[in-house]
């Protein structure tokens, strides 16, 4: 198992020797519970940042060894870590400190939340399960029992109507 933090500053390098830059951050697939590559900051400081996508890693230990980059944009772990996590009734849980993923095939396992420096000395940080977990705008819904639920996605003017009628309109 790996966290984000084995692979912050780890130096890329392409199969010909050439460094291209370090690792900044992971890319994450949220929905599908991967990890689908790294965003990688070039030496040249004029250049912009870089993707490069798991297939096309070819060795990783201190150095990451690469085929070619990747210049797409994709969803990065940065972009929700500090994020709250809440359940259903808006109590928050705690805050997102990292993830743990295999090594294999970069399949997110869990998210390590963090309920504060007090919190954590007595009772330790929690790992929620990914597929416990909807990732949102502003928060990330925990929801333990997902079986129970049913979502679906609706448009503006049901939604409307589904206020008015638990309003009594």
């Amino acid at each position: 198992m790996f966290k984000s933090k084995d692979f912050m500053f780890m130096n890329v390098v392409s199969v010909d020797g050439k460094k291209i830059g370090f690792i900044k951050d992971l890319l994450i697939d949220f929905n599908k519970g991967k990890v689908i590559g790294f965003l990688i900051s070039p030496c040249n400081f004029f250049q912009k940042n870089l993707s490069v996508l798991k297939e096309d890693i070819i060795y990783f230990n201190k150095d990451m060894i690469i085929k070619k980059v990747d210049k797409s944009t994709h969803l990065c772990l940065h972009s929700f870590i500090s994020m709250d996590v809440i359940d259903i009734c808006r109590n928050v849980l705690g805050m997102v400190e990292d993830i743990t993923f295999t090594g294999n095939n970069f399949s997110i396992k869990g998210v390590i939340v963090s309920s504060g420096l007090i919190t954590n000395l007595f009772r330790g940080k929690r790992i929620f399960l990914i597929n416990q977990l909807i990732l949102g705008e502003e928060n990330i819904l925990y929801i333990p029992n997902h079986d129970k639920y049913s979502f679906k996605s609706m448009r503006s003017e049901e939604r409307r109507v589904g206020k008015e009628c638990s309003q009594g309109v």
